[in-house]
Order: structure tokens, then sequence, then C-alpha cells
């Protein structure tokens, strides 16, 4: 009797044990999937996991800069690079040529749409550049 309680109470234990791991496995998981992380290239974990390519070699236009990662919950998920104090977005847009892409006629508001002309579904890259705050916004939109 005194075997079969301690089985009981182990099985017990395991079963609780598995139960708190895997509602914290969930819990972390789902608790920022739908959420916008913004941070900084000296955030070394975020700045690593969360940064598209073509985001991360971007030229740097000014020292004040930060970063913006979009999962898209529902819609494709989007990377970006926020550059403050700007006097243009010049480099930003001989970049983007010699990644293949060209800018389009149409625009979305006020931001540039630039895409590659052989691809249908691509990725897409936004260009936006606030003449009168200095503001320029490059933002990648992953079309999988």
């Amino acid at each position: 009797m005194t075997m079969l309680l301690k089985i009981l109470k182990w099985c017990a234990l395991s079963v609780a044990t598995v139960f708190i791991l895997g509602w914290l496995f969930v819990w972390l998981v789902a608790s920022g999937s739908d959420e916008a992380t913004v941070y900084t290239e000296n955030d070394f974990f975020h700045y690593h996991t969360l940064t598209d390519k073509d985001i991360e070699n971007a030229p740097r236009i000014t020292h004040d800069y930060y970063f913006e990662a979009h999962p898209g919950d529902g819609y494709p998920p989007s990377n970006s690079i926020f550059f403050k104090g700007a006097t243009g977005a010049a480099p930003l847009r001989v970049y983007l040529e010699t990644l293949g892409y060209t800018k389009e006629k149409r625009r979305l508001g006020d931001k540039e749409i630039w895409s590659k002309p052989d691809q249908l579904k691509g990725d897409i890259f936004y260009l936006y550049f606030n003449a009168a705050t200095g503001e320029v916004e490059l933002t990648k939109v992953m079309n999988y």
C-alpha cells in the first residue's frame, strides 16, 4: 500500500509539473505574439532575432534611429527602421535600387512604394520622408 501511495504521489507531481511548465511556455510564447516590438541596435537579442537582413544592411543616414518589428498576425509581417533628424532619404533610395527594387508610380499616402518588377507577390518596401520633422521610415513588408 505504501508503494502505491508513493507512485500516485510521483504521478500527481509529474502531471502538475508538466501542466505548470506547459502553461508557462504557452504564456511566454503568446504574451507578445501580436504586438509590435520597438528596439535599438544595442538590444542584442531583439536586433539579431527580429531584424530582416535588408533592414539590417540599410545605410544609417543619422545616428538617431530605432527599429520596429510587426509579427503580422493576419497580415504580412513587417520590419522597419526609423531615423530622426534626417535631411533626406537619397541614400536609402540608392540602397533599394542596388537591391533590385524600383519605385512605383503609385503611393500609399505620403509613402513611396518600392517593389521588384519581376515579382508579383514579392516583398515591398515603403519609404517615407517628412522634411518638416526630419523623420524617415523604411519599412519592408514580407509577402511570403
